[in-house]
């Protein structure tokens, strides 16, 4: 039997975070779909087996699902096994599953709604699907009693989702799975869905080949899925890694310590990722601190060496650092900006254990009372504040008065 082993593809995933880019980022996944679909067929493949979370959850538009629905009729000679994982699992009349759409499927689609058997390509399917979005229980038990009635020289190929029982590494109520669940049930191959990076265990039976299409910067091993060939029974499967993403994540990191060594190792760095920038989603995370005036001159900057890239997002961490000249300056020219941003500075001093303001009257500066009295009247909870919320005040300050200046 050989077939496609893929999971997590969680379709109609929102990436809110970047805003007008977030339908491309959705499209991409159905690009992927197809480009796995594709590799099925042209390998003959017996099955394409979705291990759980083909959709983001059980919410996604009808016109999401009609459009996947679409892709399973384009590759009709691919039969295609989903099972229901914990962001779209099987809970009956509400569930995804449970749409018409779904009920009148294409003949080539098969949904585990239930625990099951399927006899299918010189094997077994021995399927778990997820009822529900947490428990402590883990579903490949269910696959044990199933696989107990199947002849014991059967090729044996178990489906289920919930994450690896490795202790410090898992949520209790995560759907645990026993590291060596494939062999304990006599499977040739056991097939998981749950967690997004590439993974294998038990001797090569049990794989998680993570989400084919990356959703994230910290997935160093996505992007993938399994093509897995089991000759005959007890000899181990033969699984091989198939890139199918469309695009790459990556991440850069630039340090404002020195500002032209930063520039000469960003350039490095991205000058690899150019040849594919329009199928790159690339984030570059501001270290250290600044002053307004070169923060503004390296921000335009890094926008022109950014430009083509189908996504670049700027992830700022940087604190906005006046010198003592500039700040001699600004109490010169904006006497109330200075006080304010002396106060700022005090507040983040107080709260979170920041330096204490350089050059301001700390006679004047507001007192930890006035603060927790002004928290207090517009009901805010001072310990949620942490440096980042006085560092995005500062820039959006002098932000404005850019904007005024001009």
């Amino acid at each position: 039997m050989k077939f496609i082993h893929s999971a997590d593809w969680q379709l109609g995933a929102r990436f809110a975070q970047f805003g007008a880019k977030s339908e491309a980022l959705r499209q991409a996944r159905l690009d992927t779909l197809k480009t796995a679909l594709k590799t099925a067929r042209d390998r003959q493949a017996d099955a394409f087996i979705i291990a759980g979370d083909l959709f983001e959850d059980n919410q996604v538009d009808d016109s999401l699902a009609t459009a996947v629905l679409e892709l399973f009729k384009e590759f009709g000679s691919v039969p295609v096994f989903i099972l229901p994982g914990n962001h779209d699992p099987y809970t009956g009349p509400d569930s995804i599953w449970s749409r018409r759409m779904f009920v009148d499927a294409p003949a080539n689609l098969t949904i585990f709604r239930e625990p099951k058997v399927i006899e299918h390509a010189g094997g077994y399917l021995v399927a778990a699907p997820l009822a529900q979005k947490v428990s402590t229980i883990d579903p490949s038990h269910r696959i044990d009693d199933l696989a107990k009635s199947l002849p014991s020289n059967a090729i044996k190929i178990g489906i289920t989702h919930g994450a690896m029982a490795i202790p410090g590494k898992h949520q209790p109520n995560d759907f645990p799975i026993d590291l060596t669940a494939a062999s304990r049930a006599g499977l040739d191959y056991l097939a998981v869905g749950h967690w997004h990076n590439w993974q294998i265990y038990d001797n090569g039976r049990l794989v998680m080949p993570g989400t084919p299409e990356p959703d994230n910067f910290d997935q160093t091993d996505s992007g993938f899925v399994a093509c897995v060939e089991v000759k005959t029974h007890g000899i181990p499967p033969m699984v091989e890694k198939l890139s199918v993403a469309t695009l790459r994540w990556e991440a850069v990191e630039f340090d404002f310590l020195d500002v032209e060594i930063a520039k000469l190792k960003f350039q490095e760095r991205i000058g690899p990722l150019r040849e594919r920038a329009n199928k790159t989603v690339l984030r570059v995370t501001l270290k250290g601190s600044a002053s307004p005036s070169l923060l503004e001159t390296t921000r335009q900057w890094l926008d022109s060496e950014l430009a083509g890239f189908f996504v670049a997002q700027i992830d700022d961490q940087l604190s906005v650092a006046l010198s003592s000249a500039e700040l001699q300056q600004l109490q010169q020219d904006h006497s109330l900006l200075a006080h304010v941003l002396g106060d700022l500075a005090q507040l983040e001093h107080l709260l979170v254990g920041s330096p204490p303001p350089m050059g301001h009257d700390s006679s004047a500066s507001i007192s930890l009372a006035d603060a927790q009295q002004l928290a207090t009247n517009g009901k805010i909870d001072l310990s949620a504040f942490n440096s980042s919320h006085f560092n995005l005040a500062r820039q959006i300050l002098f932000q404005k008065l850019r904007e005024v200046e001009a």
